[in-house]
This record gives structure tokens, sequence and C-alpha cells, in this order.
């Protein structure tokens, strides 16, 4: 009887066990994968304005809603090659502040020589901030030396920790452990510069040698005009959330611009928690496409987006997909090659670029292009941080086509649909698993 006991409670125990471990797995799961969206885009009547900017930041506002703008200027660089160079140029001029939101930024060439120029700066005067996330840039690993020598130089450097136990404050030493509440697993991949106060930079490229040497093939776009104080605003909103200190003075980061610009633009986000402006923003674009629908994008595997591109094709637009030949997510390819078939009935081009990976981002539908770190899957449309910012501009939108889509055109080669039995069935499997890449 003894031993029956035992037995019975060991198995109630074991039990116990199993069933607070699946529903500790499920909770994990939960937030890990959960995709809550909430009405963003488009901007809301309290949408902070670049008049405003100033205004929220001083009261330590959290808006990521953001009104339409105007820029001066919008200038599109293809290759690091092309915006480097002018990214290191506007950081060298720089006389009162750099801020820098990184998601890649490596202890290699090009990143060694970001943090030197910058801690030059600094001994100029020039107020450096910088917000890096912890699994792209690796602050606390291999990249930890080179964010160390910057904060000592005097940069206020806060992390991105997507852990569950998270660090909060300026990196290295004057961090907290804090209980994430919500979503786990998010990265902050967005990209952005803001120098002076007067002209950002967004685009996908990070700051890692693969982007320079052309590996990785990306665009960066240098904008100026009313819409940079509303950029400005969006990189303090993210230092203070991740425990950043206030800057002491704010009139010398929102500088009148010297050019406020006419072309209208707007900045949009994903945030964790159900803010997806930049993602309701791009499917209104794709759904407003009527003569012509150029993509660029590494990762297009959200089906919502793809049935959005079909559906353009059957509205007469001319629709061209710029993808790469050789991906670095082989999965997220093979997603993609399972709907070549499809997308080519309904008349959708499809190009693969050789010898690269294509790494930009960048949507023109009719005259309204869109361009950042937004990659078309439900990692970056739903989950992680990223930043866009969409024009009207029938000007900017051929730009972009004699910058990027025609030469990528001319010497990529059309695709075709996956062959033989295992190429279709991995490309089959992969498109099911789209959720989760």
């Amino acid at each position: 009887m003894a031993r029956d006991a035992n037995t019975s409670a060991a198995r109630s125990a074991l039990l116990a066990v199993a069933l607070v471990g699946a529903l500790v797995l499920i909770e994990f799961f939960r937030r890990v994968l959960a995709t809550p969206q909430r009405p963003s885009w488009p901007p809301s009547r309290d949408a902070v304005t670049s008049a405003d900017a100033r205004a929220a930041s001083a009261a330590g506002a959290q808006s990521s809603d953001f009104a339409w703008s105007t820029a001066a200027t919008i200038e599109p660089w293809v290759e690091g090659r092309e915006f480097f160079p002018r990214i290191f140029a506007d950081v060298e001029a720089a006389t009162s502040s750099v801020h820098v939101l990184m998601f890649g930024w490596r202890e290699g060439t090009i990143g060694t020589r970001m943090a030197d120029l910058l801690r030059r700066k600094l001994a100029d005067g020039v107020e450096v901030r910088v917000i890096v996330d912890g699994f792209g840039s690796r602050p606390y690993g291999a990249a930890r030396e080179l964010f160390t020598a910057l904060s000592a130089a005097g940069a206020e450097i806060v992390v991105n920790d997507f852990s569950v136990f998270e660090r909060r404050g300026l990196f290295p030493d004057r961090q907290r452990r804090v209980l994430r509440r919500g979503e786990l697993g998010r990265v902050d991949h967005r990209k952005l510069y803001v120098v002076d106060g007067v002209a950002a930079w967004t685009g996908g490229a990070g700051l890692e040698d693969h982007f320079e040497n052309g590996a990785f093939h990306d665009v960066m776009v240098r904008v100026t005009g009313d819409v940079v104080r509303q950029a400005q605003a969006a990189f303090l909103r993210s230092f203070a959330s991740r425990g950043g200190p206030p800057p002491a003075e704010l009139d010398g980061l929102f500088p009148e611009q010297p050019e406020p610009g006419t072309t209208p633009i707007a900045l949009a986000e994903v945030i964790p928690g159900g803010l997806v402006a930049a993602t309701q923003a791009i499917m209104e674009q794709l759904d407003g496409a009527t003569k012509r629908l150029d993509i660029a994008n590494p990762y297009l595997t959200d089906r919502g987006a793809i049935s959005q591109v079909v559906a353009a094709a059957g509205r007469g637009a001319k629709v061209r997909l710029l993808v790469s030949e050789t991906s670095n997510n082989a999965q997220a390819s093979a997603a993609l090659r399972h709907r070549y078939a499809e997308l080519a009935s309904a008349g959708v081009e499809v190009y693969e670029l050789p010898g690269t990976v294509v790494h930009a981002k960048v949507v023109v539908a009719d005259d309204v292009v869109s361009f950042g770190t937004v990659n078309l899957d439900a990692w970056a449309l739903y989950r992680n941080a990223e930043i866009m910012m969409i024009a009207r501009s029938p000007e900017l939108a051929q730009l972009f086509e004699t910058r990027l889509f025609d030469p990528d055109i001319a010497r990529a080669k059309p695709a075709e649909p996956p062959a033989g039995f295992r190429q279709r069935l991995e490309c089959w499997v992969a498109d099911k698993l789209t959720f989760l890449l």
C-alpha cells in the first residue's frame, strides 16, 4: 500500500511539473511570437508634429505617432562605398550633437572608424548619444571593448536588452536589472543618425564591414527639413525608454531648420506592444499602387504583403520585385520561391540579384516612396522595433528608379520557380513556417 501511495504521489508530482512546464512554455512562446496590433496609421489628430517635437521631448512623451511633415532634401545612396563617406562627413562636420540608433554596430573596420571619429568629436565638445541593440551589436560580448572605450570618452550609451531581466541605464556600469513585461525577444532593428538636429540618415545598413565591402547591397537615405525634428524626438524617446538620462538642454537639439522643405514626408515606426504605423503605412502604399510597384526587400514572406503585391498586378500596375539570388536567410528565400509561380501567373516580375545579398528595404508605389529598416516578414512588420520614412514625390520616385531599381534589374536575372521534388518540398515547408521567419 505504501509503495502504491508513493508511486501515485510521484506520478502526481511529475504531472504537476509537466503541467507547470507546459504552461511556462506556452507563456514563453506567446510572449515571443505574439503579434499584437492596434490602429496606428494614418497619423492621428494628436500626432506629434515637427513644431511640437521639442515640447514632446521636454514632457517625456512616449508617443510614436508622428504627423505628416516636410523634407527639404531626400538623397538615396546605394552601396556602402557611396553612403559611408557621406555619413562620416556629416559626423565629422558636427558642431553640437551626434545621435546614433543602430541595430548592428560591430568591432570591424567600419565600426571602429565610427567609434574613433566619435571619440574625436567628444574631445571637441560635441554631445554623443548612442542606442545599440544587445543582439545585433554584441556590446556585452565581442564589441564590449569598442563601446566601453566610447563610453569612457564621454558618450552616453544605452542598450536594447531583449532578455527577461533587461539592463537599463548607461552602459557599461550605470545599469540596473529590470524585469521585462510584455513581449520577449524583441530586437531594436532600427538604424538612424541625427546630426546637429538638421540632418538625418536612415536605411538598412549597419556599421558593419559587409555593408562597406559590397557583400550586402543596401541603401541609406539622407534627409533634411522639418521631419528631422521628429526623428530627433523619436531618438530621444527611445533613449529615455532604455534608461538614458534626459539632455540638460534641448534647444540645441531642435534648431530651426535651415530649409523646412516642401516634400510631404512622414516618419513611421513599429514599436513592440502593438504600434505598427510603419506596417500599416506600407500596406496602404501597396494597396494604392495602380501604375507601378517596385520593391527591394531581403525577406518578403508575409502573406498579407504578398497578397497585396498580387492584387496590385491585378489592378494593372507593373510590379517588379528585387531579391537576392543567394540570401543570408535560406528559409525566407525558400518561402518566397514557393510563391514564384503564383506571382508570375499574376504578372509580377521577380528578379534575383547575383553576387550580393539584397538588404535594401524600399517600396516605390506610383509616386510614393518608403525607405528604412522594415523587412516584409512577421518579425519586422509586427514584433521588432523598426523605423522608416514615407514620402510623396514623383521626383524622388524617379531618383530611386534611376539609382536603385533600373541598374539592379539590368544586372539581375529573372527568377524561376523551384524545380524538382526536394526543392519544391523545402520551399513548401518554409512557406508554412513564415510566421516564425
